[in-house]
């Protein structure tokens, strides 16, 4: 066994009870999205949309952007490559053209250091400050730190590998995970944990490892059948989860450079995520299932609840434009599909969502 097989293997070879049944339960919620999809190519247009927008907004949030997803869309719609005046704009302009590649063709993009550079030059593409050094890895030292207002880092969390041995720890990392993903040599989520939390620690760019880290997570997500990704956002989990996601890095980074290294917290952050991520997708999928069974006027009301709390008949015929005879049939099958229920009686009824 080699130094580097060795030094990477040992850390998902041995897996507590509780990591196996994660495991089954994440690749048991993939089989049941992958077996019920059947949604309508709009649906899945407008899902894969705001993934995109709102994967853009968290990302580059959890780096310190202030866009909100409103601000995201606006940019997504076609806002003119030179008005990406502040550095906000330009960093979700990137992210969200790089997703959207991953997205349309992860089949064609292996895990190789070209395309690695090559996703980090895409992914900095409008910055301006990132001119000199995007697409290539470091030159000087950089550290994983607590930033000031004035952008200057004022507490150093993590020390990364040094620039001059940046292109050989990521030749090794980017060898190994290959490996074990072709031959199937360990659980592919493990793999990608694994990958993810070394990719990190070795922080391979000046700057945007961050970022491109999350458009990894989703390229070998992808590449591994993990096809809800599209539809619910790894980095909108993250960016809410953001203390528990730099705590897990953190501890499992420190021990990076002793013999008894080990990844634990951050798998089981990272697998908590996915889990996630994958029962969001299936209710989702769930939700798109009652269009089958629905009428379109009694679709359109169910369509209603979505951005509603309690309503009465009333409130759903003023809102859909649907006369309130057909609104109360629909309703009473919304009942009877134990998707609202009803508070109340007489005048008073009130209908929300289960």
């Amino acid at each position: 066994m080699s130094d580097i097989t060795q030094k990477f293997d040992h850390r998902i070879k041995t897996l507590e009870p509780h990591i196996v049944a994660l495991l089954g339960e994440i690749d048991g919620i993939r089989g049941e999205f992958k077996s019920g999809l059947r949604m309508t190519p709009q649906a899945i247009t407008n899902l894969k949309k705001s993934t995109l927008i709102t994967s853009a907004g968290a990302s580059t949030r959890i780096e310190g952007a202030k866009l909100t997803d409103e601000e995201v869309e606006k940019v997504m719609r076609g806002l003119a490559v030179s008005k990406f005046a502040d550095r906000d704009s330009q960093e979700v302009q990137g992210y969200l053209e790089t997703l959207q590649n991953i997205f349309d063709s992860f089949e064609t993009l292996p895990l190789r250091e070209s395309v690695i550079t090559s996703l980090h030059n895409h992914l900095l593409k409008y910055s301006t400050k990132d001119d000199t050094h995007r697409g290539v890895y470091k030159k000087k030292e950089n550290t994983v730190g607590v930033l000031g207002l004035d952008g200057k880092v004022v507490k150093v969390l993590f020390k990364t590998t040094p620039a001059y041995l940046a292109a050989k720890e990521m030749q090794e990392l980017v060898e190994w995970t290959r490996n074990a993903l072709e031959k199937s040599r360990f659980h592919q989520l493990l793999i990608i944990a694994n990958f993810i939390v070394e990719f990190l620690k070795i922080h391979p760019f000046e700057d945007g490892n961050g970022r491109l880290s999350r458009v990894l997570t989703n390229l070998l997500l992808l590449r591994s059948g993990y096809t809800f990704v599209q539809y619910v956002s790894h980095e909108q989990i993250v960016e809410r989860r953001k203390d528990e996601y730099y705590i897990a890095l953190r501890k499992s980074q420190e021990t990076c450079r002793i013999d008894s290294d080990t990844i634990a917290p951050w798998l089981n952050f990272f697998l908590s995520v996915v889990k996630e991520q994958a029962s969001k997708a299936l209710s989702y999928l769930e939700e798109e299932k009652v269009e089958d069974i629905l009428s379109p006027k009694q679709y359109e009301v169910w369509k209603y609840f979505s951005g509603a709390g309690e309503a009465s008949r009333g409130d759903i015929a003023k809102a859909t434009g649907i006369v309130e005879v057909t609104v109360r049939q629909a309703l009473n099958r919304l009942i009877a599909l134990g998707k609202i229920k009803r508070i109340g009686q007489g005048r008073g009824t009130r209908y929300v969502k289960i």
